[in-house]
C-alpha cells in the first residue's frame, strides 16, 4: 500500500490545510486530480470523512508538532501510534516529527531512523531551520543523512519571511534535489512548491492560509496583529492583499488584460473583487494548480524547468512594469530568487507569451453546453 501511494503523489501539487477546510480543499483537488495534506492533531475523523464523501485522491497527514510556540524538538522522538493510525486508514505514513536546529543530527537521525525501521514505507518529516541550506558543507552533511537512512522525506523550511526569498535557500534546496537518492516533498509553501516541482520535487504542498504557507520561528509574544485577506496573482507569481491589488489595478490600466482571472471563483473578473477570506482562498488555490497544470504539459523535466524560468521571468518583468505607476512597489524576494539562482536550460526564445486566464478542468466541463 505504501509505495503505491507514494507512486501516487508523483508529480502532484497538494493542498495543505487544516481539517476545517478539509471538505472545500477537497472539491477543489478532485477537480485538478490533485491532492490534500492535513494539519494538525486527531485527524482520523476527518479523513474518514473525506474518504466517506467519495475523495479518493492522495491524502497525507502532518501532525504539525514542529511549529508554534509549543513546538517540540526533534530529539523528543515520534510516535509509533501516530504512524499506525494512519497505516490503518490505508495512509502513507509521516512522522510526527519535532524541529530539527542547525547541526541537530542526533535529532535528525533521530526521525530518519523511525522511517528506516518501519516494515512499510513512511515518510520522515523534516522541519528544518533555514540555516540547513546557508553553507554547501551544512547541506552536504544533511544529504550524507537523508541518503544513508534512504527513506522518502517530506522537507518544511522554517524562516520568519519565505524561505524562498532567501538567495541561498534556492540554490542550495535544488542542490539537495539533485543529490538526494529518495523521493523529496516540499511542505508548507507557497508558489516554491509548483518550483521545487519543477525541479524535480517528488511532491509538493500550498498552503491554504499564511501559516500553512510558511513555517515561522518560534516566538513568545502574544497580540500579533492577525493577517490581512490576501489572494494569488497568477501573472505576479505573488500573493497580496486585496486592498493592495485594488490599488495595483486601478493604477495599472496598461496592464488591465493581465488582472482578470478565469478561475471558477473570479469567473473572469480580477481577484481584487474577491468578497471573503474563503473566496480568496479558493480562488488561491485554484489559480495554483491551473498554473502547475500548464507546466506539466512540459514533455520533459528540461522543458518544465524552462517553462518555470520563462513564467518567473515574466512575473518579473510584470512587477517591473507595476513599480513604474506605483511608488515603492517591489518584486517580491522569491520571484527574484529563482530567476537569480535558476537558469533556462534550453535555446533562448524570442518572447514570452501572453498569460491567458486559467480554469479548472471541471469548471470547463461545467461550462459547456
Amino acid at each position: 500500500m505504501g509505495n503505491a501511494v507514494l507512486d501516487e503523489l508523483a508529480g502532484r501539487l497538494l493542498i495543505q490545510c487544516r481539517p476545517a477546510q478539509a471538505r472545500a480543499a477537497a472539491e477543489i483537488a478532485e477537480s485538478w486530480d490533485a491532492g490534500l495534506v492535513l494539519t494538525g492533531g486527531r485527524l482520523e475523523g476527518t479523513v474518514r470523512a473525506l474518504r466517506d464523501s467519495g475523495f479518493t485522491g492522495p491524502l497525507l497527514c502532518d501532525a504539525d508538532r514542529y511549529s508554534g510556540s509549543k513546538r517540540v524538538g526533534a530529539a523528543r522522538g515520534t510516535h509509533p501510534a501516530w504512524l499506525g493510525r494512519q497505516a490503518e486508514l490505508g495512509l502513507l505514513p509521516l512522522t510526527d516529527s519535532g524541529y530539527v536546529a542547525l547541526y541537530d543530527i542526533r535529532g535528525l537521525r533521530t526521525i530518519l531512523r523511525t522511517a528506516a525501521h518501519r516494515r512499510s514505507p513512511v515518510v520522515a518529516v523534516l522541519p528544518l531551520a533555514a540555516r540547513w541550506f546557508a553553507t554547501n558543507p551544512a547541506c552536504d552533511a544533511l544529504v550524507r543523512e537523508i541518503n544513508a537512512h534512504g527513506v522518502p522525506i517530506a522537507i518544511a523550511v522554517e524562516h520568519r519571511d519565505d524561505p524562498f526569498g532567501v538567495q541561498y535557500l534556492v540554490r542550495r534546496f535544488l542542490r539537495l534535489l539533485t543529490a538526494a537518492t529518495v523521493p523529496v516533498i516540499l511542505l508548507r509553501s507557497d508558489i516554491a512548491a509548483v518550483g521545487a516541482l519543477c525541479h524535480g520535487a517528488h511532491a509538493a504542498a500550498a498552503g491554504t492560509i499564511s501559516a500553512l504557507r510558511h513555517t515561522y520561528p518560534q516566538v513568545r509574544r502574544r497580540g500579533a496583529p492577525r493577517p490581512g485577506v490576501s489572494a494569488f496573482v497568477t501573472p505576479l507569481l505573488a500573493y497580496h492583499r486585496l486592498e493592495t491589488l485594488d490599488r495595483v489595478f486601478a493604477e495599472t490600466p496598461d496592464l488591465a488584460q493581465l488582472w482578470p482571472c478565469g478561475c471558477p471563483v473570479c469567473d473572469t473578473r480580477t481577484p481584487a473583487r474577491l468578497g471573503s477570506a474563503g473566496d480568496a482562498t479558493r480562488h488561491s488555490m485554484h489559480a495554483l494548480l491551473g498554473l502547475h497544470a500548464d507546466l506539466r504539459r512540459a514533455r520533459t523535466r528540461a522543458a518544465m524547468i524552462s517553462s518555470w524560468h520563462e513564467h518567473c521571468s515574466h512575473a518579473l518583468g510584470v512587477h517591473e512594469q507595476v513599480s513604474e505607476e506605483v511608488p515603492g512597489w517591489r518584486a517580491p524576494a522569491g520571484v527574484r530568487g529563482w530567476v537569480k539562482f535558476t537558469d533556462d536550460p534550453l535555446p533562448a526564445r524570442d518572447a514570452i507569451p501572453a498569460q491567458e486566464p486559467r480554469v479548472s478542468p471541471a469548471h470547463v466541463a461545467a461550462r459547456e453546453p
